[in-house]
Protein backbone atom coordinates (compact mmCIF):
# COMPACT_ATOMS: atom_id res chain seq x y z
CA UNK A 1 0.00 0.00 0.00
CA UNK A 2 1.10 3.55 -1.05
CA UNK A 3 2.49 6.05 1.26
CA UNK A 4 -0.58 8.64 0.73
CA UNK A 5 -3.15 6.01 1.22
CA UNK A 6 -1.37 4.87 4.28
CA UNK A 7 -1.66 9.15 5.79
CA UNK A 8 -5.02 9.27 4.59
CA UNK A 9 -6.22 6.33 6.85
CA UNK A 10 -3.86 7.65 9.50
CA UNK A 11 -5.86 10.93 9.30
CA UNK A 12 -9.04 9.58 9.48
CA UNK A 13 -8.18 7.58 12.26
CA UNK A 14 -6.77 10.43 14.16
CA UNK A 15 -9.98 12.78 13.41
CA UNK A 16 -12.06 9.90 15.19
CA UNK A 17 -9.70 9.59 17.59
CA UNK A 18 -10.50 13.14 18.71
CA UNK A 19 -14.07 12.96 17.74
CA UNK A 20 -15.17 10.20 20.16
CA UNK A 21 -13.50 11.72 23.05
CA UNK A 22 -14.98 15.03 22.76
CA UNK A 23 -18.62 13.54 21.18
CA UNK A 24 -18.78 11.18 23.46
CA UNK A 25 -16.66 9.50 26.26
CA UNK A 26 -16.10 13.26 27.84
CA UNK A 27 -19.89 12.97 28.35
CA UNK A 28 -21.52 11.03 30.62
CA UNK A 29 -20.50 7.73 32.48
CA UNK A 30 -19.27 5.18 30.54
CA UNK A 31 -17.16 2.98 33.31
CA UNK A 32 -19.74 -0.19 33.35
CA UNK A 33 -19.85 -0.52 29.74
CA UNK A 34 -15.86 -1.56 29.47
CA UNK A 35 -16.48 -4.53 27.61
CA UNK A 36 -19.00 -3.33 25.30
CA UNK A 37 -16.65 -0.47 24.07
CA UNK A 38 -13.78 -3.16 23.86
CA UNK A 39 -15.86 -5.42 21.72
CA UNK A 40 -17.12 -2.38 19.70
CA UNK A 41 -13.47 -1.43 18.67
CA UNK A 42 -12.36 -4.96 18.16
CA UNK A 43 -15.80 -5.45 15.61
CA UNK A 44 -15.57 -2.08 13.63
CA UNK A 45 -11.38 -2.98 13.29
CA UNK A 46 -12.23 -6.25 11.89
CA UNK A 47 -15.28 -5.03 9.76
CA UNK A 48 -13.10 -3.00 8.40
CA UNK A 49 -10.01 -5.33 7.82
CA UNK A 50 -12.72 -7.34 5.46
CA UNK A 51 -13.85 -4.05 3.69
CA UNK A 52 -10.67 -3.30 2.48
CA UNK A 53 -10.78 -7.12 1.60
CA UNK A 54 -13.40 -6.83 -0.60
CA UNK A 55 -13.97 -3.56 -1.97
CA UNK A 56 -10.45 -4.19 -3.77
CA UNK A 57 -9.57 -7.46 -3.91
CA UNK A 58 -6.13 -6.55 -4.98
CA UNK A 59 -5.35 -6.44 -1.29
CA UNK A 60 -3.59 -8.66 -0.25
CA UNK A 61 -4.33 -9.56 3.61
CA UNK A 62 -0.65 -8.27 4.25
CA UNK A 63 -1.80 -5.17 2.90
CA UNK A 64 -5.47 -5.11 4.51
CA UNK A 65 -4.04 -5.98 7.98
CA UNK A 66 -1.38 -2.72 7.50
CA UNK A 67 -3.99 -0.56 6.90
CA UNK A 68 -6.43 -1.58 9.73
CA UNK A 69 -3.42 -1.65 12.11
CA UNK A 70 -2.71 2.24 11.29
CA UNK A 71 -6.65 3.17 11.56
CA UNK A 72 -6.60 1.18 15.06
CA UNK A 73 -2.86 2.95 16.33
CA UNK A 74 -4.02 6.54 15.05
CA UNK A 75 -7.63 6.34 16.61
CA UNK A 76 -6.18 4.68 19.47
CA UNK A 77 -3.21 7.26 20.01
CA UNK A 78 -5.17 10.54 19.21
CA UNK A 79 -7.91 9.16 21.55
CA UNK A 80 -4.83 9.02 24.16
CA UNK A 81 -3.47 12.25 23.17
CA UNK A 82 -6.87 13.99 23.57
CA UNK A 83 -7.77 12.45 26.79
CA UNK A 84 -4.91 13.83 28.09
CA UNK A 85 -4.49 17.08 26.89
CA UNK A 86 -7.87 17.42 28.71
CA UNK A 87 -7.38 16.25 31.71
CA UNK A 88 -4.27 18.35 31.98
CA UNK A 89 -5.23 21.54 30.83
CA UNK A 90 -8.89 21.88 30.57
CA UNK A 91 -10.55 19.58 33.05
CA UNK A 92 -12.67 21.35 35.55
CA UNK A 93 -10.59 20.37 38.15
CA UNK A 94 -7.40 21.26 36.49
CA UNK A 95 -6.15 23.35 39.44
CA UNK A 96 -6.41 21.83 41.73
CA UNK A 97 -2.79 21.12 43.09
CA UNK A 98 -1.61 17.20 42.97
CA UNK A 99 1.01 14.66 41.06
CA UNK A 100 0.70 15.44 37.61
CA UNK A 101 0.72 11.42 36.99
CA UNK A 102 -2.59 11.62 38.62
CA UNK A 103 -4.20 14.26 36.28
CA UNK A 104 -3.29 12.26 33.02
CA UNK A 105 -4.11 9.02 34.46
CA UNK A 106 -5.07 6.74 37.55
CA UNK A 107 -3.02 3.88 36.28
CA UNK A 108 -0.20 5.01 38.28
CA UNK A 109 -2.25 4.31 41.42
CA UNK A 110 -2.49 0.55 40.39
CA UNK A 111 1.06 0.31 40.03
CA UNK A 112 1.95 1.75 43.39
CA UNK A 113 -1.31 -0.63 44.93
CA UNK A 114 -0.51 -3.25 43.21
CA UNK A 115 2.49 -4.22 45.66
CA UNK A 116 1.12 -2.86 48.98
CA UNK A 117 -2.32 -2.21 49.19
CA UNK A 118 -1.66 0.71 51.35
CA UNK A 119 -3.93 3.74 49.22
CA UNK A 120 -4.51 4.90 52.87
CA UNK A 121 -1.46 5.69 53.94
CA UNK A 122 -0.45 6.77 49.88
CA UNK A 123 -3.35 9.86 49.99
CA UNK A 124 -2.14 10.91 53.78
CA UNK A 125 1.26 11.74 52.06
CA UNK A 126 -0.58 13.71 48.99
CA UNK A 127 -2.18 15.50 51.74
CA UNK A 128 1.23 16.47 53.91
CA UNK A 129 2.48 17.73 50.61
CA UNK A 130 -0.81 19.30 48.78
CA UNK A 131 -2.46 20.31 51.32
CA UNK A 132 -6.50 19.87 52.41
CA UNK A 133 -7.92 19.55 48.74
CA UNK A 134 -5.58 17.21 46.45
CA UNK A 135 -6.46 15.98 42.72
CA UNK A 136 -6.12 12.69 43.87
CA UNK A 137 -5.52 9.23 41.84
CA UNK A 138 -8.27 7.31 43.79
CA UNK A 139 -11.53 8.66 42.86
CA UNK A 140 -12.76 5.91 40.66
CA UNK A 141 -16.74 5.98 39.93
CA UNK A 142 -18.74 3.77 42.64
CA UNK A 143 -19.32 0.35 40.84
CA UNK A 144 -22.77 -0.94 40.43
CA UNK A 145 -22.15 -4.50 40.73
CA UNK A 146 -24.38 -5.18 43.69
CA UNK A 147 -27.92 -3.41 44.66
CA UNK A 148 -27.90 -2.32 48.32
CA UNK A 149 -28.32 -0.21 50.18
CA UNK A 150 -25.18 1.60 49.71
CA UNK A 151 -24.73 0.90 45.89
CA UNK A 152 -27.37 3.18 44.98
CA UNK A 153 -26.97 6.93 43.75
CA UNK A 154 -30.79 7.65 43.90
CA UNK A 155 -31.31 9.17 47.11
CA UNK A 156 -35.18 7.81 46.33
CA UNK A 157 -34.36 4.39 46.69
CA UNK A 158 -31.46 4.60 48.96
CA UNK A 159 -34.64 6.53 51.52
CA UNK A 160 -36.92 3.84 50.95
CA UNK A 161 -34.25 0.73 51.90
CA UNK A 162 -32.75 3.01 54.28
CA UNK A 163 -36.16 3.01 56.37
CA UNK A 164 -36.55 -0.60 56.39
CA UNK A 165 -32.87 -0.63 57.84
CA UNK A 166 -34.08 1.42 60.38
CA UNK A 167 -36.93 -0.13 61.71
CA UNK A 168 -34.82 -3.39 61.88
CA UNK A 169 -32.60 -1.62 64.68
CA UNK A 170 -35.32 0.05 66.13
CA UNK A 171 -37.33 -3.39 66.41
CA UNK A 172 -40.98 -1.63 66.73
CA UNK A 173 -43.80 -4.08 67.21
CA UNK A 174 -46.04 -2.52 64.14
CA UNK A 175 -46.64 -3.98 60.98
CA UNK A 176 -43.73 -3.55 58.42
CA UNK A 177 -45.53 -0.52 56.22
CA UNK A 178 -47.79 1.40 59.04
CA UNK A 179 -44.06 2.47 60.39
CA UNK A 180 -41.35 2.77 57.40
CA UNK A 181 -42.28 6.46 56.54
CA UNK A 182 -41.12 7.76 59.81
CA UNK A 183 -37.58 8.21 61.42
CA UNK A 184 -37.05 6.33 64.63
CA UNK A 185 -36.52 8.36 67.33
CA UNK A 186 -33.50 8.01 70.47
CA UNK A 187 -35.88 6.24 72.21
CA UNK A 188 -36.61 3.34 69.81
CA UNK A 189 -32.74 3.13 69.31
CA UNK A 190 -31.78 2.61 73.05
CA UNK A 191 -35.28 -0.19 73.00
CA UNK A 192 -33.36 -1.84 69.84
CA UNK A 193 -30.10 -1.99 71.60
CA UNK A 194 -31.49 -3.45 74.56
CA UNK A 195 -33.36 -6.14 72.37
CA UNK A 196 -29.65 -6.90 71.02
CA UNK A 197 -28.19 -7.11 74.84
CA UNK A 198 -28.54 -10.35 75.54
CA UNK A 199 -27.03 -11.56 72.00
CA UNK A 200 -24.15 -9.49 72.47
CA UNK A 201 -23.63 -10.52 75.76
CA UNK A 202 -24.19 -14.45 74.66
CA UNK A 203 -20.95 -13.97 71.88
CA UNK A 204 -18.70 -12.10 73.97
CA UNK A 205 -18.84 -14.44 77.09
CA UNK A 206 -18.30 -16.88 74.51
CA UNK A 207 -15.10 -14.98 73.41
CA UNK A 208 -14.17 -15.10 76.55
CA UNK A 209 -14.68 -18.87 77.22
CA UNK A 210 -12.00 -19.28 74.12
CA UNK A 211 -9.39 -16.78 76.16
CA UNK A 212 -9.93 -18.49 78.97
CA UNK A 213 -9.41 -21.80 77.30
CA UNK A 214 -5.95 -19.94 75.95
CA UNK A 215 -4.82 -18.26 78.57
CA UNK A 216 -0.96 -17.85 78.08
CA UNK A 217 -0.43 -19.01 74.69
CA UNK A 218 0.36 -16.44 72.18
CA UNK A 219 -2.68 -16.32 69.67
CA UNK A 220 -3.64 -13.91 66.53
CA UNK A 221 -5.96 -11.68 68.06
CA UNK A 222 -6.59 -10.39 64.73
CA UNK A 223 -8.11 -13.18 63.60
CA UNK A 224 -9.98 -14.40 66.51
CA UNK A 225 -11.12 -10.85 66.54
CA UNK A 226 -12.31 -11.44 63.19
CA UNK A 227 -14.31 -15.13 64.19
CA UNK A 228 -15.87 -13.10 67.23
CA UNK A 229 -17.33 -9.75 64.83
CA UNK A 230 -18.42 -13.01 62.26
CA UNK A 231 -20.45 -14.95 64.70
CA UNK A 232 -22.34 -12.37 65.95
CA UNK A 233 -22.90 -10.62 62.51
CA UNK A 234 -24.49 -13.90 61.52
CA UNK A 235 -26.28 -13.63 64.61
CA UNK A 236 -27.97 -10.60 64.37
CA UNK A 237 -28.07 -10.39 60.35
CA UNK A 238 -28.87 -13.82 59.43
CA UNK A 239 -30.49 -15.91 62.47
CA UNK A 240 -27.76 -18.02 62.83
CA UNK A 241 -24.09 -17.31 63.93
CA UNK A 242 -21.50 -18.88 61.84
CA UNK A 243 -19.41 -20.93 64.80
CA UNK A 244 -16.32 -19.74 64.10
CA UNK A 245 -15.08 -19.45 67.64
CA UNK A 246 -16.84 -22.48 68.24
CA UNK A 247 -14.81 -24.51 65.92
CA UNK A 248 -11.75 -22.13 66.44
CA UNK A 249 -10.89 -23.19 62.69
CA UNK A 250 -7.70 -21.71 61.15
CA UNK A 251 -9.47 -20.10 58.07
CA UNK A 252 -7.95 -21.46 54.63
CA UNK A 253 -5.49 -19.19 52.78
CA UNK A 254 -6.64 -19.60 49.14
CA UNK A 255 -4.59 -17.82 45.81
CA UNK A 256 -7.67 -17.80 44.35
CA UNK A 257 -10.73 -17.20 46.68
CA UNK A 258 -12.98 -17.68 43.59
CA UNK A 259 -11.79 -21.28 43.92
CA UNK A 260 -13.24 -22.30 47.04
CA UNK A 261 -16.05 -24.61 47.40
CA UNK A 262 -18.93 -23.02 49.23
CA UNK A 263 -19.89 -26.37 51.01
CA UNK A 264 -18.72 -24.71 54.56
CA UNK A 265 -20.05 -21.44 54.67
CA UNK A 266 -19.31 -20.70 57.85
CA UNK A 267 -15.60 -21.14 57.03
CA UNK A 268 -14.64 -19.67 53.72
CA UNK A 269 -16.95 -16.68 54.58
CA UNK A 270 -13.57 -14.34 55.44
CA UNK A 271 -11.95 -15.72 52.35
CA UNK A 272 -14.35 -14.75 50.05
CA UNK A 273 -14.93 -11.48 51.50
CA UNK A 274 -11.26 -10.40 51.33
CA UNK A 275 -10.81 -12.12 48.04
CA UNK A 276 -13.85 -10.08 46.57
CA UNK A 277 -12.14 -6.71 48.57
CA UNK A 278 -8.98 -7.08 47.21
CA UNK A 279 -9.34 -5.70 43.72
CA UNK A 280 -10.97 -2.68 44.74
CA UNK A 281 -7.74 -1.90 46.62
CA UNK A 282 -5.87 -2.43 43.67
CA UNK A 283 -7.58 -1.49 40.70
CA UNK A 284 -10.95 0.31 41.83
CA UNK A 285 -9.64 3.83 40.95
CA UNK A 286 -9.62 2.52 36.85
CA UNK A 287 -13.62 1.70 37.63
CA UNK A 288 -13.67 0.29 33.79
CA UNK A 289 -11.23 -2.60 34.43
CA UNK A 290 -13.64 -4.30 37.23
CA UNK A 291 -16.71 -4.99 35.42
CA UNK A 292 -14.57 -5.91 32.43
CA UNK A 293 -12.48 -8.60 34.42
CA UNK A 294 -15.92 -9.95 35.48
CA UNK A 295 -17.36 -10.42 32.25
CA UNK A 296 -13.74 -12.49 31.59
CA UNK A 297 -13.67 -14.04 34.43
CA UNK A 298 -10.83 -12.56 35.93
CA UNK A 299 -12.34 -10.68 39.15
CA UNK A 300 -10.55 -12.14 41.75
CA UNK A 301 -13.24 -13.68 44.44
CA UNK A 302 -15.81 -10.76 43.38
CA UNK A 303 -18.53 -13.38 41.88
CA UNK A 304 -17.95 -15.71 44.27
CA UNK A 305 -18.59 -13.37 46.82
CA UNK A 306 -21.85 -12.29 44.97
CA UNK A 307 -22.68 -16.27 44.69
CA UNK A 308 -22.31 -15.92 48.63
CA UNK A 309 -24.40 -13.61 49.41
CA UNK A 310 -27.49 -15.07 47.14
CA UNK A 311 -26.65 -18.77 48.63
CA UNK A 312 -26.55 -16.94 52.39
CA UNK A 313 -30.24 -15.28 51.28
CA UNK A 314 -31.64 -18.46 50.19
CA UNK A 315 -30.28 -20.49 53.32
CA UNK A 316 -31.62 -17.66 55.58
CA UNK A 317 -34.99 -17.78 53.90
CA UNK A 318 -35.29 -21.34 54.17
CA UNK A 319 -34.67 -21.08 58.36
CA UNK A 320 -36.49 -19.29 60.03
CA UNK A 321 -35.08 -18.00 63.31
CA UNK A 322 -37.12 -17.88 66.44
CA UNK A 323 -36.11 -14.29 67.32
CA UNK A 324 -36.46 -11.81 64.96
CA UNK A 325 -33.14 -10.59 62.81
CA UNK A 326 -32.35 -8.00 60.54
CA UNK A 327 -33.27 -10.40 57.34
CA UNK A 328 -36.92 -10.42 58.98
CA UNK A 329 -37.23 -7.10 57.87
CA UNK A 330 -35.69 -7.03 54.35
CA UNK A 331 -37.74 -10.38 53.95
CA UNK A 332 -40.85 -8.88 55.25
CA UNK A 333 -40.49 -5.94 52.52
CA UNK A 334 -40.02 -8.16 49.90
CA UNK A 335 -43.39 -10.48 50.46
CA UNK A 336 -45.30 -7.36 51.87
CA UNK A 337 -44.44 -4.26 49.10
CA UNK A 338 -45.15 -4.56 45.62
CA UNK A 339 -42.24 -1.71 44.76
CA UNK A 340 -39.76 -3.16 42.72
CA UNK A 341 -37.01 -1.68 44.98
CA UNK A 342 -38.18 -4.45 47.71
CA UNK A 343 -39.28 -7.21 45.80
CA UNK A 344 -36.06 -7.53 43.28
CA UNK A 345 -34.20 -9.99 44.80
CA UNK A 346 -30.76 -8.34 44.27
CA UNK A 347 -31.48 -5.90 46.36
CA UNK A 348 -31.37 -8.86 49.00
CA UNK A 349 -27.95 -9.77 47.77
CA UNK A 350 -26.55 -6.83 47.82
CA UNK A 351 -27.98 -6.22 51.17
CA UNK A 352 -26.72 -9.44 52.48
CA UNK A 353 -22.90 -8.30 51.10
CA UNK A 354 -23.34 -5.42 53.38
CA UNK A 355 -24.06 -6.89 55.97
CA UNK A 356 -21.26 -9.11 55.87
CA UNK A 357 -18.52 -6.36 55.22
CA UNK A 358 -19.79 -3.75 57.69
CA UNK A 359 -21.16 -6.21 60.48
CA UNK A 360 -17.19 -8.01 60.22
CA UNK A 361 -13.86 -6.60 59.00
CA UNK A 362 -15.03 -3.26 60.64
CA UNK A 363 -15.65 -4.47 64.09
CA UNK A 364 -12.75 -6.33 63.70
CA UNK A 365 -9.94 -3.38 62.93
CA UNK A 366 -11.29 -1.66 65.85
CA UNK A 367 -10.80 -4.15 68.58
CA UNK A 368 -7.45 -5.40 66.80
CA UNK A 369 -5.95 -1.70 67.23
CA UNK A 370 -7.38 -1.50 70.86
CA UNK A 371 -5.72 -4.22 72.12
CA UNK A 372 -2.59 -3.45 70.22
CA UNK A 373 -2.59 -0.01 71.90
CA UNK A 374 -3.73 -1.73 75.51
CA UNK A 375 -0.82 -3.76 74.94
CA UNK A 376 1.84 -1.27 74.33
CA UNK A 377 0.37 1.26 76.67
CA UNK A 378 0.71 0.15 80.53
CA UNK A 379 -0.67 3.59 80.88
CA UNK A 380 -3.84 2.82 78.92
CA UNK A 381 -4.34 -0.33 80.49
CA UNK A 382 -4.35 0.74 83.87
CA UNK A 383 -6.18 4.16 83.44
CA UNK A 384 -9.17 1.64 81.67
CA UNK A 385 -8.90 -0.43 84.26
CA UNK A 386 -9.18 1.30 87.02
CA UNK A 387 -12.42 3.54 85.32
CA UNK A 388 -14.20 -0.12 84.79
CA UNK A 389 -13.89 -1.39 88.52
CA UNK A 390 -15.63 1.59 89.39
CA UNK A 391 -18.32 0.89 87.43
CA UNK A 392 -18.65 -2.15 85.48
CA UNK A 393 -20.19 -5.61 86.65
CA UNK A 394 -20.40 -7.69 83.24
CA UNK A 395 -23.84 -9.81 84.39
CA UNK A 396 -25.53 -6.44 86.09
CA UNK A 397 -28.50 -5.55 84.33
CA UNK A 398 -26.89 -1.89 83.95
CA UNK A 399 -23.60 -3.33 82.64
CA UNK A 400 -24.23 -1.81 78.92
CA UNK A 401 -25.64 1.45 80.40
CA UNK A 402 -22.76 2.18 82.66
CA UNK A 403 -20.37 1.19 79.87
CA UNK A 404 -22.13 4.23 77.69
CA UNK A 405 -21.67 6.81 79.98
CA UNK A 406 -17.85 5.79 80.92
CA UNK A 407 -15.96 7.91 79.75
CA UNK A 408 -12.45 6.77 79.24
CA UNK A 409 -13.78 3.82 77.74
CA UNK A 410 -15.43 5.59 74.94
CA UNK A 411 -12.03 8.05 75.05
CA UNK A 412 -10.03 4.46 74.01
CA UNK A 413 -12.98 3.56 71.37
CA UNK A 414 -12.72 6.96 69.63
CA UNK A 415 -9.03 7.00 69.20
CA UNK A 416 -8.81 4.04 67.51
CA UNK A 417 -11.88 5.06 65.29
CA UNK A 418 -9.71 8.26 64.66
CA UNK A 419 -6.55 6.62 64.08
CA UNK A 420 -7.24 3.74 61.99
CA UNK A 421 -10.68 4.34 61.03
CA UNK A 422 -12.45 0.94 59.35
CA UNK A 423 -12.86 2.71 56.13
CA UNK A 424 -9.96 4.72 56.10
CA UNK A 425 -10.00 6.02 52.35
CA UNK A 426 -13.41 7.34 53.18
CA UNK A 427 -16.52 6.93 51.23
CA UNK A 428 -16.95 8.56 47.73
CA UNK A 429 -19.57 11.03 46.82
CA UNK A 430 -20.81 12.96 43.80
CA UNK A 431 -21.10 17.49 43.99
CA UNK A 432 -24.43 18.40 42.67
CA UNK A 433 -24.47 19.80 39.33
CA UNK A 434 -24.86 23.14 40.70
CA UNK A 435 -21.21 22.25 42.58
CA UNK A 436 -20.83 22.81 46.09
CA UNK A 437 -18.31 25.38 48.13
CA UNK A 438 -16.31 23.17 50.95
CA UNK A 439 -15.02 26.46 53.18
CA UNK A 440 -13.53 28.60 51.04
CA UNK A 441 -12.95 26.19 48.33
CA UNK A 442 -15.47 25.58 45.18
CA UNK A 443 -15.37 22.25 43.45
CA UNK A 444 -17.37 21.82 40.40
CA UNK A 445 -20.43 19.75 39.41
CA UNK A 446 -20.77 15.83 38.84
CA UNK A 447 -17.36 14.85 40.06
CA UNK A 448 -16.38 12.50 42.29
CA UNK A 449 -15.00 13.43 45.90
CA UNK A 450 -13.69 11.17 48.75
CA UNK A 451 -12.99 12.52 52.27
CA UNK A 452 -10.39 9.93 54.03
CA UNK A 453 -10.71 9.45 57.35
CA UNK A 454 -6.99 8.36 57.97
CA UNK A 455 -5.30 11.67 56.64
CA UNK A 456 -8.91 13.64 58.87
CA UNK A 457 -7.96 11.82 62.05
CA UNK A 458 -4.41 12.81 62.08
CA UNK A 459 -4.79 16.33 61.05
CA UNK A 460 -2.67 18.21 63.51
CA UNK A 461 -5.13 21.36 62.54
CA UNK A 462 -8.00 19.24 64.58
CA UNK A 463 -6.11 17.31 67.07
CA UNK A 464 -3.36 18.34 69.29
CA UNK A 465 -0.48 15.73 69.01
CA UNK A 466 -2.73 14.00 66.51
CA UNK A 467 -0.20 10.67 65.66
CA UNK A 468 -0.65 9.92 69.60
CA UNK A 469 -3.22 7.20 70.88
CA UNK A 470 -4.52 9.69 73.78
CA UNK A 471 -8.19 8.72 75.04
CA UNK A 472 -8.35 11.64 77.26
CA UNK A 473 -8.12 13.74 74.75
CA UNK A 474 -12.31 12.98 74.51
CA UNK A 475 -12.62 14.24 78.29
CA UNK A 476 -14.78 16.75 78.90
CA UNK A 477 -12.57 19.50 79.09
CA UNK A 478 -10.00 18.46 76.91
CA UNK A 479 -8.16 20.87 74.94
CA UNK A 480 -6.60 18.57 72.75
CA UNK A 481 -9.39 18.41 70.49
CA UNK A 482 -9.31 21.69 67.96
CA UNK A 483 -12.54 20.96 65.60
CA UNK A 484 -14.79 17.75 66.56
CA UNK A 485 -16.55 17.85 63.29
CA UNK A 486 -13.96 16.35 60.90
CA UNK A 487 -14.58 13.18 63.52
CA UNK A 488 -16.80 10.92 61.55
CA UNK A 489 -15.79 7.57 61.67
CA UNK A 490 -19.22 6.29 60.43
CA UNK A 491 -19.77 9.17 58.19
CA UNK A 492 -22.29 11.32 58.77
CA UNK A 493 -26.21 12.12 56.89
CA UNK A 494 -28.50 10.00 55.60
CA UNK A 495 -25.74 7.70 54.10
CA UNK A 496 -24.53 7.42 57.35
CA UNK A 497 -23.48 4.16 59.14
CA UNK A 498 -27.05 2.43 60.41
CA UNK A 499 -25.27 0.02 63.20
CA UNK A 500 -23.33 2.51 64.89
CA UNK A 501 -24.86 2.10 68.00
CA UNK A 502 -24.56 -1.66 67.81
CA UNK A 503 -21.53 -1.33 66.70
CA UNK A 504 -20.40 0.80 69.53
CA UNK A 505 -22.41 -1.32 72.22
CA UNK A 506 -20.13 -4.51 70.69
CA UNK A 507 -17.03 -2.64 71.59
CA UNK A 508 -17.68 -0.84 74.76
CA UNK A 509 -19.01 -4.52 76.25
CA UNK A 510 -15.98 -6.99 74.37
CA UNK A 511 -13.27 -4.16 75.24
CA UNK A 512 -14.46 -3.75 78.89
CA UNK A 513 -15.08 -7.95 79.95
CA UNK A 514 -11.50 -8.62 78.04
CA UNK A 515 -9.58 -5.65 80.33
CA UNK A 516 -11.68 -6.65 83.35
CA UNK A 517 -11.00 -10.55 83.53
CA UNK A 518 -7.44 -10.53 81.66
CA UNK A 519 -4.18 -8.51 81.18
CA UNK A 520 -2.67 -8.49 77.34
CA UNK A 521 0.66 -8.65 76.38
CA UNK A 522 2.09 -9.04 73.22
CA UNK A 523 2.92 -12.15 72.27
CA UNK A 524 7.03 -13.19 72.59
CA UNK A 525 8.51 -11.41 69.33
CA UNK A 526 5.74 -9.18 68.42
CA UNK A 527 5.91 -5.55 68.59
CA UNK A 528 2.93 -4.94 66.54
CA UNK A 529 4.92 -4.40 63.40
CA UNK A 530 3.52 -6.01 60.87
CA UNK A 531 0.15 -4.69 62.24
CA UNK A 532 1.09 -1.00 61.53
CA UNK A 533 2.91 -1.78 58.50
CA UNK A 534 1.40 -4.66 56.27
CA UNK A 535 -2.26 -4.03 56.94
CA UNK A 536 -3.56 -3.22 53.87
CA UNK A 537 -6.48 -0.87 52.70
CA UNK A 538 -9.49 -2.67 50.48
CA UNK A 539 -11.66 -0.30 51.34
CA UNK A 540 -11.93 -1.51 54.63
CA UNK A 541 -9.04 -2.63 56.44
CA UNK A 542 -7.49 -6.30 55.83
CA UNK A 543 -5.56 -6.79 58.97
CA UNK A 544 -2.02 -8.21 59.45
CA UNK A 545 -1.66 -10.90 62.29
CA UNK A 546 -1.43 -9.40 65.96
CA UNK A 547 0.05 -12.10 68.02
CA UNK A 548 -1.24 -11.22 71.74
CA UNK A 549 -0.95 -13.13 74.92
CA UNK A 550 -4.33 -12.87 77.14
CA UNK A 551 -3.54 -14.02 80.98
CA UNK A 552 -5.74 -14.16 83.43
CA UNK A 553 -5.96 -11.16 85.87
CA UNK A 554 -4.21 -11.73 89.76
CA UNK A 555 -5.08 -8.59 90.94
Amino acid sequence: MDAATLQSVALVGAVLGVASHLGYFIHGEHHMHGTRIILSFFAVTTFLFVSVIRLDGNYSYMAASQTTAVAAVSYLSTLTFSIMTYRTFFHPLRNFPGPFSAKISSFFHVFWNIKESRNHIKVGKLHKQYGDFVRGHNLGKWLKVLEGLVLTRSKVLHDKRRKIWDRAFTMKGRMLFESIETTPSTDETLLALREYEGRVRTFTNELISVLDSKTGQSIDASLWFNFFSFDIMGDIAFGQSFGMMESGKEVRRQRDPSKIIINHLQHAAIDLLHGAMRPLGVIGPISWILPLLMDIGLSGGIKAFQKYGRERVAIRKENIPETRDLFSWLIDAEKESSDPSHTDPRWLWGDSALIVVAGSDTTTATLTHIFYHIARSQKVSSALRKELDAIYQPDSESAFRDLQEAPYLNGVINEALRLYPPVPSGVLRQTPPEGITIGSTYIPGNVTISTPFWSMGRLESCYKNAEEFLPERWEKDSDLILNKSVFVPFSSGPYSCVGKNLALMELRNVVARIVTDFDTKFAPGEDGRALMEETKDTFTLELAPLKLVFTKRKD
